[in-house]
């Protein structure tokens, strides 16, 4: 393959990667500040159940894992899929903080991989990936496949215990993002 179908193979993927795949929202609201492809419908109340509370606080911590990973492997093996994706991972992140402060659920315990996560589910992959991805750089791709699976598997489960518009939005959206990530990671590794 000559380098110049190469470079435009890797462009098209990287603007794959930042243009976001949320669905503009169709409710009433707000617009989300982060991604002005979102407008959230307002709820009808803020008091979220338990598995809701703990879906959101799960999912922050999630995001930022796939973030800080993303960043360290940047750094190490310096190809702009994993820069260009760990940005998408801080818009992620920053949706899940919106409705975090929009229902009032503290946050401050989310933590990141210098200091460890609050979520010892997120913590046992973190340790799990922490190697692979140091190994290779196929590792670290490989790695990044299986962040994005768990990703998409645990927001399959958190759409299904919340009826909440706004939640299900942003859910929906992260899920979309995360698609289009272990698209572009299979790319790479094919």
């Amino acid at each position: 393959m000559k380098k110049s179908s190469l470079l435009h193979i890797l462009i098209l993927i990287t603007l794959l990667i930042i243009i976001p795949a949320s669905g503009v929202g169709q409710g009433y609201g707000i617009q989300f500040q982060g991604n002005q492809n979102i407008t959230l419908p307002e709820p009808q109340d803020y008091n979220l159940s338990d598995i809701e509370r703990s879906d959101l606080l799960f999912m922050r911590q999630e995001e930022q894992m796939a973030h800080d990973f993303y960043m360290v492997w940047y750094e190490k093996y310096s190809i702009p899929i994993f820069r260009n994706i760990a940005e998408a991972e801080t818009t992620h992140a920053s949706e899940v903080q919106f409705l975090l402060d929009r229902y009032q659920v503290p946050s401050d315990m989310i933590g990141n991989l210098s200091s460890g996560y609050n979520n010892q589910e997120i913590q046992a992959l973190a340790d799990a990936l922490v190697e692979q991805g140091a190994q290779s750089l196929t590792d670290a791709l490989k790695a990044g496949v299986a962040i994005e699976e768990t990703d998409i598997a645990d927001l399959d489960k958190a759409i299904a215990n919340t009826t909440r518009p706004d939640i299900i939005q942003v859910y929906t959206n992260l899920r979309n993002g995360s698609e289009n990530h272990l698209s572009a990671f299979t790319s790479q590794l094919s």
